[in-house]
């Protein structure tokens, strides 16, 4: 029996938190007094995705990442302010307090991202900043990061990996890094993506009844992760083949999903279903969905489709690369380490 719990989170407000101030802290002031970080409202996070889409394709991850928040809060205001997310998901943006600040978004592109999970939560965080310094000390001393809490790191871009050593050698030692590639699809390739669906098999969406089946099937599911993919397939949706004949019921097969980082992610194939060429159909179309969903948005000029690849899963890393995509750039990645 699965078991569902889900957490509502409020949109940002527009006018900014009153706990945190847009001065920059003063050797006077302590860390308890005046936060290294300052929170974003929705307005400001548009500037920040502004900054990362001026440079693309060098910054399809930040842009993504960001693209995708906005996208959510898009849709919770389209349904009402109904949509639930889960906590381990929807993240808060902060941008350091210093007197720059918008200049900290608009040029430098800085910000960390933080979820609300009771444990293990993630935090993401990017820059354009030659000195990580000020970041660096943001890390160690702000209080939006409840150490106690064992968080995680995601997306740490391989220059910026260094820093976070020095920050995680005091507040936690323990944390164990995974690495990975992040791949982009160039976008000549994607616009001319072509397959043809087995014979057998039928694509389908898959959406949040779904949660359940693709969570038992995760070889990587930990405590709450069903909660994690019930709202990826409710704001982000996926797509699925699907084993039908006359005989049986119809079966999800396989099955791609866009991640919080508006990557391609959670991609599996059960396993009497492989070695059918099932992957390489489900990446090339929710590939083409995807780019097609772009078409005449001013805000995603540029973009292009991008996955996250562990290192160590050399049959993924083989396919992505057969099918176009081309190696971008190296992150880290830190695991829970509670359950």
């Amino acid at each position: 029996m699965c078991r569902t719990v889900v957490a509502t989170t409020p949109l940002m407000e527009e006018n900014h938190d009153q706990r945190h101030s847009s001065a920059p802290p003063s050797s006077s002031l302590t860390s308890r007094s005046v936060d290294w970080l300052r929170i974003l409202c929705e307005a400001e996070i548009r500037l920040l995705r502004e900054c990362y889409r001026r440079r693309l394709p060098d910054t399809l991850a930040p842009y993504l990442f960001v693209d995708n928040h906005l996208r959510w809060c898009e849709r919770t205001r389209d349904a009402g302010g109904k949509t639930m997310f889960s906590a381990s998901v929807f993240s808060r943006f902060y941008t350091l307090a210093t007197q720059t600040a918008r200049e900290e978004l608009t040029e430098l592109g800085t910000f960390v991202a933080i979820t609300e999970a009771e444990r293990c939560p993630t935090v993401a965080f990017w820059t354009l900043r030659d000195d990580l310094s000020p970041l660096k000390r943001a890390l160690m001393d702000t209080a939006e990061i409840d150490w106690s809490k064992d968080p995680v790191f995601s997306c740490v871009h391989l220059a910026h990996y260094a820093m976070l050593q020095e920050v995680l050698r005091d507040k936690a030692p323990h944390l164990v890094f995974r690495n990975s590639t992040f791949f982009r699809l160039p976008d000549e390739v994607a616009r001319n993506l072509q397959f043809s669906i087995p014979e057998g098999y039928e694509l389908a969406p898959v959406d949040a009844s779904h949660a359940c089946e693709i969570d038992e099937n995760w070889p990587h599911r930990y405590a709450g992760s069903e909660e994690y993919y019930r709202s990826l397939l409710r704001l982000n949706g996926g797509l699925a083949l699907v084993a039908a004949s006359a005989e049986q019921p119809k079966q999800l097969a396989g099955w791609i999903l866009t991640n919080e980082y508006g990557a391609l992610a959670h991609l599996f194939i059960k396993p009497a279903h492989r070695q059918r060429g099932l992957a390489a159909v489900l990446v090339r179309a929710w590939s083409a969905s995807t780019v097609q969903a772009w078409a005449g948005d001013e805000t995603a000029a540029g973009a292009e489709v991008i996955a996250y690849i562990l290192d160590a899963n050399i049959a993924s890393r083989t396919l992505f690369q057969k099918l176009g995509f081309v190696e971008m750039s190296k992150s880290r990645w830190s695991n829970p380490t509670t359950n």
